[in-house]
């Protein structure tokens, strides 16, 4: 790398000018040359195609003006603060990006190894001149120092010229499919930004080109791939899309519904936008799930856009997407939210909208067990069977997407029902979802605190409780994905007055649990898994402080759009000193429901019931009611109320909380 930038810079042109001159003199005049050959190598002038000194005014005007302290220069090199030792270093893990050997760490020397570098003369290929490389480094440079472009090379960058002339940029809209908890790299959910052109209608913006910022993974799943993405093995690099290509793979077939922000940038903080994205074409960074993530550096770019921002250092420690469109709705950069449905939110609105019996028909029709000509389907009026087909078309390209391990549809029965259908002179009879009230980034914030009072086997306590993240099932749903719970390092502490004693009560690592509802069309599985350490009670002044693994599977059902109910097969692993092979494995049913009193009451009741065996040999259970009420956007009450049955040690409990969403 070192030696393919000194053949690139100036100096090395200076160099083979020198050497030029010297093949064209007389042998008299050619040890001169050679001495000024030397004075070349052992002094090299940066410029090339100086005019006059116009470089050296450049320069010190850049000094005098203090513009590698600039905000915009710092987003356009990604200079976060270093915290060892004290400074910046850019986020940029690819010397490519760095005209100057120091530029990581050094915004000084790559300014002024930038501005060097516009003054070199040319190169083969005009898109590999620092002038088209670095387009947004020049568009600013050129903007704050007045460059008198007669004094400098004129260079033409063809390739990126056609490619703002094909995009047509008009707009920036901020998009954000919602959470996919069965991929642990979109469980918190995706962002990405569209392109939008000059007077693009809605029904064109398929066609518009999304920028995505994803890691290299090579499809590693499983273990390696949660640790090499929580540790930053993996690469992250800028890629361009047709938008298209992400409403199928998000809306289609993960099935998650997809929020469009549509935000106020002016066109030239657009076109600024696209050549810093043009800049990071070779430019790669270190993945991280939980910091420098896909949202974290989408944020980068809006920052070279409008550099006063700063939406950056507001996330110090992790980034999660719906928190960083929180952010960007906070910074104004907003002014329009689209929902798009995705296809089994519009599925289940058809199905929501009918009755029974018509479903079993739609049902039918969409396996080919009833023909699309068939007597019970003529019976209907012309609006029903426009119903039924058109919910049996989408049964059946949901059963035949890649999720479910299908190739392609059918095209014969697509082509019946397709045939059935326009015989009737109907209108389209596509639901019209109305969006939900609270969009992602508008809920509760995903930390909390929790302050409760409580007794436990007549014992008084004061818990305290606090968490990072995420979302709870019986937390305000609104902006999140209903049916799931994401915890991450929750951790509780419990003072006893009566004894003046302090114990940690509960540390989970990790929380998940999935609740998707079983129906007549869609028999997804609900799951949960949980891994940490919680304290149980073998006797009234006894307790016990062990580590659980535990994990289930099973169904879900939504009994009413205000109730669901949910059973699973559970299984768990304690680990303890006190035990006699140290692990303690169990295995039992969890059933629950949850209830909608109101729009800001939900209850939850549940109970576990576990038979451990092998040496360590008992049957715990446990059974709760849990109330919550809210109070305000990033505030609720609650009242626990559950009795437990632990090492054949029954008692019951109450706890009164206040908890706090920050």
């Amino acid at each position: 790398m070192i030696f393919r930038l000194l053949l690139r810079s100036p100096a090395a042109s200076l160099r083979r000018h020198c050497r030029g001159a010297g093949r064209s003199v007389s042998r008299l005049r050619t040890l001169l040359l050679l001495m000024s050959l030397a004075a070349c190598l052992w002094y090299p002038s940066p410029v090339a195609a100086d005019d006059g000194g116009y470089l050296a005014q450049l320069l010190e005007r850049a000094e005098r003006e203090r513009l590698a302290e600039r905000p915009e220069w710092h987003a356009l090199l990604h200079y976060q603060p270093s915290r060892l030792p004290e400074g910046v270093v850019s986020e940029v893990d690819a010397d490519g990006f760095f005209l100057s050997r120091a530029g990581k760490g050094n915004p000084r020397d790559e300014l002024n190894a930038t501005l060097q570098a516009f003054f070199h003369p040319g190169a083969p290929d005009p898109d590999d001149t620092p002038r088209c490389r670095f387009p947004a480094r020049y568009h600013w440079l050129k903007e704050v120092l007045e460059f008198d472009q007669d004094r400098l090379p004129r260079v033409p960058c063809p390739r990126l010229e056609r490619l703002l002339q094909e995009m047509k940029p008009g707009r920036i809209t901020l998009v954000f499919p919602s959470a996919y908890l069965n991929n642990p790299a979109s469980m918190f959910g995706h962002t990405l930004l569209r392109v939008d052109r000059h007077g693009e209608s809605k029904e064109t913006q398929l066609l518009a080109y999304t920028i995505n910022y994803a890691a290299d993974t090579q499809q590693q799943r499983g273990a390696l791939y949660a640790f090499n993405g929580l540790f930053g093995r993996y690469q992250g690099r800028f890629s361009v899309a047709p938008y298209y290509a992400a409403v199928k793979t998000y809306g289609d077939i993960e099935n998650r519904d997809i929020w469009e922000y549509g935000m106020n940038l002016g066109t030239e903080e657009v076109a600024q936008l696209l050549r810093h994205v043009w800049e990071l074409r070779s430019a790669r960074f270190d993945y991280f799930f939980i910091d420098e993530n896909c949202s974290y550096h989408l944020l980068s770019l809006l920052e070279v856009a409008r550099p006063a921002i700063r939406l950056g250092d507001r996330f110090k420690w992790w980034a999660i997407p719906s928190e960083t469109v929180r952010a960007v709705a906070e910074a104004g950069l907003i002014d329009e939210i689209r929902f798009r449905p995705a296809r089994n939110t519009l599925l289940q609105e058809r199905m929501r909208l009918m009755e029974s019996s018509l479903q079993d028909l739609a049902k039918g029709v969409s396996l080919g067990e009833v023909a699309a000509d068939s007597d019970s389907l003529r019976r209907l009026d012309p609006l029903q069977q426009a119903r039924v087909l058109e919910l049996s078309l989408d049964y059946l390209a949901y059963r035949n997407s890649p999720r479910f391990g299908a190739k392609e549809q059918d095209p014969r029965q697509v082509s019946e029902l397709l045939l059935a259908r326009s015989r009737l002179e109907v209108p389209d009879q596509t639901p019209s979802m109305t969006a939900p009230e609270v969009w992602p980034g508008d809920g509760h914030k995903p930390a909390r605190a929790r302050v409760a009072y409580g007794i436990e086997e007549r014992r008084q306590f004061v818990e305290l409780a606090a968490s990072p993240a995420y979302h709870d099932i019986l937390d305000p749903e609104g902006g999140y994905t209903p049916g799931a719970r994401i915890t991450l390092f929750r951790g509780a502490v419990r003072y006893y007055p009566e004894a003046d004693k302090a114990e940690l009560e509960q540390l989970d690592l990790i929380e998940l649990m999935s609740l998707s509802s079983w129906n007549r069309f869609m028999h997804p599985v609900s799951w949960k898994v949980a891994l940490g350490v919680a304290r149980k009670h073998p006797a009234v002044s006894d307790s016990l402080l062990l580590g659980k693994f535990s994990g289930g599977a099973g169904i879900s059902h939504d009994l009413s759009r205000h109730t669901s109910a949910y059973a699973f097969a559970e299984g768990a692993l304690e680990l303890s000193d006190r035990f006699d092979f140290f692990a303690a494995p169990g295995l039992g049913p969890r059933v629950g429901i949850l209830h909608d009193v109101s729009e800001r009451w939900r209850i939850g009741a549940s109970f576990l019931w576990q038979l451990f065996f092998l040496k360590e040999r008992r049957s715990d259970y446990e059974a709760g009611i849990g109330n919550r009420y809210t109070l305000n956007a990033q505030n609720v009450a609650g009242l626990d109320l559950e009795w437990k049955r632990e090492f054949g040690n029954s008692f019951p409990g109450v706890k009164l909380y206040w908890q706090h969403h920050f």
